[in-house]
């Protein structure tokens, strides 16, 4: 049944998107007055905002009870990014990324809807290229349902579809404290099985550091172990983060990962530094990233690229 409804909600959206579709076309069906006839650029981003609340919406209303308490606004957040990643050896390396994340008020935010292409978080490389190949079912969508014991509880429990259409299972225990005034610890650990992958373990820790209200530094290693294949992933980074404004932001990351097997070796390297910007609107992004990557699947070749991004978030706030 959650399957079912899930399928229905992502049916919703497409739908909900046609219907804008169709007002485009047939004004006089719709409500003149929501968006208020502004320029095609906001026009376009009122009504994708407005078919994607209509959606999550319709869903929360199938949990609403005569005893349903009084319920917060039901709202959706996520972002869209469409990129180009030439580099040296590869040219025509094309990337987009989606994530959407649905609260559902009338469950006491105890449950969410969760939509990506990529659900697995030691995989969120920026850089398409830099994506380990290991992990298995990159650019693969993910779509999956959330519990919690309590909004803010520290253990969460997943179900959905990934890596490639596997079902799959997980719990996750996600907490941090603070090592000084200027320094937290991160970390999370779980279980997980998937029908293919079978089951698996994974953990996180990530130390950061404030500098100041501008600079920041974070040191963050990850470990995955998988059944099937009964080897280790690993990934060390390096990160700093420079705030110039409210606007624009510069990013420095260092970065390397390998497997356990043959033996403790690298499989890539990664340096790069991501220039972001908020442009002409609050919920408009662009992103310059310069890299350089090192694969052992090409002897350790040096490739130089660079990244050309826009990223768009919903809502705007």
């Amino acid at each position: 049944m959650t399957y079912i409804r899930v399928t229905i909600f992502l049916l919703s959206i497409i739908l909900s998107l046609h219907l804008v579709a169709q007002e485009k076309t047939n004004p006089s069906d719709s409500n003149p007055n929501y968006c208020g006839g502004q320029i095609w650029f906001d026009d376009w981003y009122c009504h994708f905002n407005y078919g994607i609340e209509s959606s999550v919406v319709e869903v929360n209303s199938w949990f609403v009870h005569e005893n349903t308490t009084t319920q917060a606004p039901t709202r959706a957040s996520g972002k869209l990014r469409f990129g180009i990643e030439p580099r040296s050896g590869d040219l025509s390396q094309l990337d987009f990324r989606f994530k959407i994340r649905v609260k559902l008020p009338a469950l006491e935010d105890r449950v969410e809807l969760l939509l990506s292409d990529d659900e697995d978080d030691v995989n969120q490389q920026a850089v398409k290229a830099a994506r380990s190949e290991q992990l298995g079912s990159n650019d693969r969508a993910t779509l999956a349902i959330q519990f919690k014991d309590k909004p803010d509880s520290k253990v969460s429990y997943r179900l959905g579809l990934g890596r490639g259409s596997q079902v799959y299972t997980r719990a996750r225990y996600k907490d941090e404290f603070s090592v000084n005034i200027n320094s937290k610890f991160s970390y999370f650990a779980e279980v997980n099985y998937y029908s293919d992958d079978q089951f698996g373990v994974e953990f996180e820790g990530a130390l950061s550091r404030n500098i100041d209200n501008k600079h920041a530094i974070e040191f963050e290693n990850t470990f995955r172990y998988r059944d099937k294949s009964e080897d280790l992933f690993w990934r060390h980074q390096f990160k700093y983060l420079y705030l110039r404004d409210g606007k624009t932001s510069y990013l420095f990351t260092a970065m390397i990962d390998g497997l356990n097997k043959p033996s403790y070796r690298k499989e890539q390297m990664l340096v790069s530094l991501r220039y972001k910007r908020n442009v002409l609107r609050p919920w408009l992004f662009v992103e310059l990233e310069p890299f350089i990557l090192w694969l052992r699947e090409e002897d350790f070749r040096t490739s130089y690229g660079i990244a050309l991004r826009a990223e768009v978030h919903f809502p705007d706030y």
